[in-house]
Formats: structure tokens, C-alpha cells, sequence
């Protein structure tokens, strides 16, 4: 047994994969005809579904092909991936359902429009960001989405081409009916599409002198740069096929997935299946990533299949499948993965104000002048607002209280969280059930919010600490989309044998203000807003209380240098939950 696995190691990892999908494929078959089994597996995973997956999962596995060559050369995951393909793939689509051009000139020029819309991304966002940390460079990415979004959006106006389109038809006239579905002639293109891109591709990796060399720069850009290989051409080049794959995709997917001009709020969700493919693939391996793709293309059409009343289902799935994957890999990398020699890190690190300045007793009054000074504006200046203004400020005070936690956990801990109103909503739903249904205090229902909120955050961040990098913004940005989409919806609904739940009844529909110690009426928007003051202040208090102590040093000094932290017997893992559960708490809170 020991030498078949020493074997199957010792095989090339292309033929592996390979090898693995071959297996599943003859498995899946052989258990069709097996009586019993056959018949429900049929009901449950029909052939021609499974089809249906795999030619859908192949855009997937491309689409995650380009999320790993860009955070391979630049390290970081790049969340305007998805909107780099819908900016150019809308405006083809308009062209071509609005004003009429051939589907055979939109596609070859929105691939070639693609590719430049890379390189000018590669050119004006990322090469002035790359000193920065990686932390701001994955916010930029996030911030370069909402802008492709805005431009989509202009576009698809300028062109007239406004209201949702659902599938259309392309000029390939075919029909093969497989079982329960039906391949059209949008399928037929990626069947013969897929394989020549994967296939140049490869060519293109590992047999030109610049694929070898965007290769060896992934692997330690300084060290290339002293080779004399010219690491910010082959960045461009690495940007250019990114950016033809994400239109290629989403030209793919658009005749049978339809089109939603401007809806930059999708751009996370579209883009959802492809980092769960790389994280199955730990953002590193182009053929694991590909199976990946197949395996969940067929996993979310067998979803769709067998709960076609709550279709959001799938998002849940590609949530565990990310959760599930990060438990089952190892967190020992390579030292040119790891921040040990890599030229990037995570997180920037801020020097704090010498304590001799600080002691100083100008610096100590003109401190405590302007917190004096901070304090009474924020207590004072909404007073003469209107109702509405003071409730948006009470709603910007929320915000900061999870600007808070945010800053516990990304400038303290150095993880990235992309998800952390998912927290939020979360400590909304329980404390709002508790007040709204249970009739409990204020405080009870608060303290109940934290906890939920601390709960989650340990559920969440676990696997993340499996694997090093910014693996938890996916796992977040994973967490938030499935339960804005799937939990938060009142049209959803969960059945598992004699248990049913409608989420309607799970999500708090009238929540009446308390009236606080029986003299402040939190009817009132101006004391609403100053209950949300204080709250903010308590949590200020209490985490500039947790950075002076001993665990918030040790919290810093893990992120700093875990390997020396681990070297001095400090428990990094249990440093790095403690900064996740006080995150939590103050983002259940503010919920």
C-alpha cells in the first residue's frame, strides 16, 4: 500500500489530475448500472446534468486559472477580477443584442479589448502599488471593481443597452438532447473553446522563455530581478491573460446565464466559484485548479437540480467547499510562499509614537485637548440635525464600531476580513429576535449579539489559519455572499427530514426602540445616536485597554514574526482566535 502512494506521488501532478478525473468519471458511470444505487443516483445526478456541469465548470476552471497567474505574480487575490470581464463582456453582448454586430466580431474583439483593459489595469493600479503592502493592494482591487462597475454601467447607457437580459441565442445551431437536458449551440463553443485555451496556455508556461520566466518570478520576484529578467513586462503580459480570460468567460456564460448590465453588487457572486476553485487549489496549482473548476461546475448544477425553489442554495456550497478545503491542507508552504524571503507582506506595520514623546507634557495636554475637543463634536453637532440626519449618523457611528473590530483584526492580526457585516447581520437577527420576540433588555440582547458575533468569527477564521495568506478574505467574502443570498432571504427556506424553517420567521420584522432605564426614549433619533456614542467609545476603551496588555502585544508581536512567537513558546494559534473572537464580539454588537 505504502509503495502505491509513494507511486502515485512520485507522478507528474498534470497526470494525477488527469488520472483522478478519469477515475471519478468511470466510477460515476459503473454506479449508474448498478441496480439500487442506479436508479436514485439518476433521480438525484442525472447524465446529462452532469454534462451540463462539466462544460459550465470548464468557464470556472478558467476563471480560477486567472485568479491564481495574477495572485502567483503579484500576491495578492484580486477581487476586480469578475468585474474586468463583465465591464468589457456587457458592452460585447449589448453590441451584439442591441445593435446587431455578429457574434463572431464581438468575440474575438472583446477578448483583444480585455487583454487591454489588463494591461491598463497592470499599468495605472497595480505598478503604483507595488512597495505597498498587500492588505491595501487587495482593498485597491476592491475599489478598482466598484470603478469598472461605475464604467460598466455608463457604458451599457451610452449604448442603450439597460434591462436585464436573460439567455439568447448565439449563431451555432445545435441540439443534442443528453438525458434531462439539452446542449445548445452556447455549450458547443465552450466544448470547443476550453481545451485550446487550457492547451495554449500550458504551451505557453512551460515551453516559451517568457512563460519560464513568469514562472520563475512568481516564485521570488527580487531574486529574478537580479537574473536581469524583466519582471514588470512579464507582469503586464501576466495582466493582458487575465483580463482575455475574464471576458472570455463571461462572453462564455453569458448566452446561457444571461446578462445584468451594471450590477456591481453581483461581481462577488459571479466571481464566488472561481476562488473556491483556487482555494481547492491553494491559489498555486493550474491543473488541481481546473479539476477543481469540473468538479464544482457539476456540484452547482446538481445543486440547482435538486433545489430548484431556493437556486441561492449553491452559495452555501461554495462556502463549505472553501471552509472545507482550507481544514484539509496543510499550513506549511514553501519558504518562497511564505513571507520568510517573498518581497510582499500581508499587512503594513506602523511605528508606534516613541514613549519619551509621548511622555512629553505638551504632547499629554494637546492629546487630551483634542480628544476634549473630538468628544464634544460628536456629542454636540447633531443636535440640530433633522431625524434623518440623525439617524445616518447614528448609522456612521455602527460603521465605526465595526471599523473597530476591523482594526483588531487586520492592524493588530494581520488577517483580511472581507465579510465582517456578515458578522454584523448576525448579531442583528439574534439580538433583534431577542428584543422583538423574547422581549428581553437591551444589554441581554447586546451581550447575546456578542457572543453569536464570537461564535461565528471562530467558525469562520478557523480554517484560514490552516494556510497562510489572505486566504480568509475569500473565506469571509464567501460567508457574506452566502448569507446575504441564501439565510437573509425571506423567500428562502430550509427542509432536512421532519425539519422545516422558513427564514422569514427567523428574521426580526418589527423591532420597537426600548426605553432606556425608564428616562431616555431610543424613539428619539438624537438618543439613539448617542447610545451608538457611547457603545463606540466602549469599544475604543476597551480595545486601546486589550493593546497596552500583555495579549495585545503578543497579538502584534505573533503577526510580526509568528516563527520567532513560536520560538519563544507563545500559542500563535490561540493569540490569532483571541484577536478573531474580540472582533466578533464588538462586530455582534454594533449588529
Amino acid at each position: 500500500m505504502n509503495d502505491l502512494l509513494e507511486r502515485w506521488r512520485d507522478l507528474d501532478k498534470r497526470l494525477r489530475v488527469a488520472l483522478g478525473i478519469v477515475v471519478t468519471a468511470a466510477v460515476y458511470l459503473i454506479a449508474l448500472k448498478v441496480p439500487g444505487i442506479g436508479p436514485w443516483l439518476h433521480k438525484k445526478m442525472p447524465f446529462g446534468i452532469v454534462i451540463i456541469g462539466l462544460i459550465t465548470g470548464a468557464v470556472t476552471a478558467l476563471l480560477a486559472i486567472g485568479l491564481i497567474l495574477i495572485y502567483r505574480t503579484n500576491r495578492f487575490i484580486n477581487f476586480a477580477y469578475g468585474s474586468m470581464g463583465s465591464f468589457v463582456g456587457v458592452l460585447s453582448v449589448g453590441m451584439y443584442l442591441q445593435h446587431h454586430w455578429s457574434y463572431w466580431v464581438i468575440l474575438p474583439v472583446g477578448v483583444i479589448t480585455g487583454a487591454v483593459v489588463g494591461a491598463l489595469v497592470e499599468f495605472l493600479v497595480i505598478r503604483r502599488f507595488a512597495n505597498s503592502s498587500r492588505l491595501i493592494v487587495t482593498v485597491a482591487s476592491i475599489g478598482l471593481a466598484q470603478l469598472l462597475g461605475g464604467l460598466e454601467l455608463l457604458g451599457s447607457k451610452g449604448i442603450g443597452f439597460t434591462s436585464l437580459t436573460g439567455a439568447f441565442p448565439i449563431p451555432i445551431h445545435f441540439n443534442w438532447h443528453i438525458d434531462v437536458a439539452t446542449l445548445g449551440g452556447d455549450q458547443i463553443i465552450i466544448v470547443a473553446a476550453v481545451p485550446v485555451i487550457i492547451a495554449g496556455l500550458a504551451w505557453f508556461l512551460l515551453k516559451t522563455h517568457s512563460g519560464i520566466a513568469v514562472r520563475g518570478a512568481a516564485e521570488n520576484a527580487e531574486r529574478a530581478l537580479l537574473y536581469g529578467i524583466p519582471v514588470r513586462r512579464l507582469s503586464t503580459i501576466v495582466w493582458m491573460i487575465a483580463g482575455a480570460l475574464a471576458t472570455l468567460t463571461y462572453l462564455l456564460k453569458a448566452p446561457f446565464s444571461g446578462v445584468a448590465p451594471g450590477a456591481v453588487a453581483n461581481g462577488p457572486t459571479v466571481l464566488l466559484p472561481g476562488l473556491a476553485a483556487a482555494v481547492v487549489a491553494r491559489m498555486e496549482s493550474l491543473p488541481t485548479a481546473f479539476a477543481a473548476g469540473l468538479g464544482l461546475g457539476v456540484m452547482e448544477q446538481v445543486v440547482r437540480w435538486n433545489s430548484q425553489g431556493t437556486p441561492s442554495f449553491q452559495n452555501v456550497v461554495f462556502f463549505i467547499v472553501i471552509i472545507g478545503a482550507l481544514l484539509l491542507q496543510r499550513g506549511a508552504l514553501s519558504r518562497a510562499k511564505t513571507g520568510i524571503t517573498s518581497s510582499w507582506s500581508a499587512t503594513g506595520v506602523v511605528k508606534p509614537i516613541p514613549r519619551e514623546l509621548k511622555r512629553l507634557p505638551e504632547v499629554r495636554w494637546a492629546k487630551l485637548a483634542l480628544v476634549t475637543v473630538v468628544a464634544a463634536l460628536f456629542v454636540l453637532l447633531p443636535w440640530g440635525w433633522s431625524d434623518s440626519g440623525q439617524l445616518l449618523a447614528a448609522f456612521a457611528i455602527v460603521w465605526a464600531i465595526v471599523g473597530v473590530s476591523l482594526v483588531i483584526l487586520t492592524g493588530w492580526g494581520g488577517h483580511i476580513s472581507l465579510g465582517q457585516f456578515g458578522i454584523v447581520g448576525v448579531g442583528a437577527v439574534v439580538g433583534g429576535n431577542l428584543v422583538a420576540k423574547a422581549h428581553a433588555d437591551m444589554f441581554l440582547a447586546l451581550l447575546a449579539a456578542g457572543a453569536a458575533g464570537a461564535l461565528i468569527a471562530l467558525i469562520v477564521g478557523l480554517p484560514a489559519l490552516r494556510i497562510q495568506g489572505l486566504f480568509l478574505a475569500v473565506t469571509t467574502l464567501a460567508f457574506a455572499i452566502a448569507l446575504n443570498a441564501y439565510f437573509f432571504n425571506p423567500d428562502n427556506s430550509f427542509s432536512l427530514g421532519p425539519i422545516h424553517a422558513k427564514f422569514s420567521d427567523l428574521l426580526p420584522s418589527d423591532v420597537r426602540r426600548p426605553f432606556l432605564w425608564h428616562r431616555f426614549d431610543m424613539e428619539s433619533n438624537y438618543i439613539a445616536y448617542l447610545v451608538c456614542l457611547a457603545f463606540l467609545a466602549l469599544a475604543i476603551l476597551a480595545s486601546v485597554g486589550v493593546r497596552k496588555a500583555r495579549s495585545g502585544r503578543v497579538v502584534v508581536a505573533t503577526r510580526d514574526n509568528q516563527k520567532a512567537a513560536d520560538a519563544a513558546a507563545v500559542p500563535t494559534t490561540s493569540v490569532k482566535l483571541s484577536a478573531f473572537l474580540l472582533a466578533g464580539v464588538i462586530a455582534g454588537i454594533a449588529g
